[in-house]
């Protein structure tokens, strides 16, 4: 019975582990503004954007936000977070330890 309990309470111990919520929103900050990675769909996908899932955005003070998609690439053994914006027609991309769960505002 000892045995019983004790891989029960691994097994929850292992499950809550797993039950971490990411945040909707990843961002880094900017001399500007701030560059955010979401959660959502990229809506340029339709327009047959391959290989960036989900969405991000730009922002500048004074201006719309800068739309984009973004996906994250191993290059060389680095990790790399990749923003297309086609509005610009361009890729940035960035260090993935830049970005911090973004705070509500």
């Amino acid at each position: 019975m000892s045995k019983f309990i004790i891989v029960l309470l691994v097994l929850f111990s292992v499950l809550n582990v797993h039950a971490v919520t990411l945040p909707k929103e990843l961002s880094m900050k900017t001399d500007v503004g701030e560059v955010v990675l979401t959660s959502e769909e990229c809506s340029f996908k339709k327009m047959g954007l391959q290989g960036y899932e989900y969405a991000a955005y730009a922002t500048e003070k004074g201006h719309a936000n800068h739309e984009g998609c973004w996906r994250r690439e191993d290059i060389n053994g680095m990790s790399s977070v990749m923003i297309y914006f086609p509005e610009i027609d361009s890729t940035a991309v960035y260090n993935p330890i830049l970005f911090r769960p973004r705070e509500n505002k």
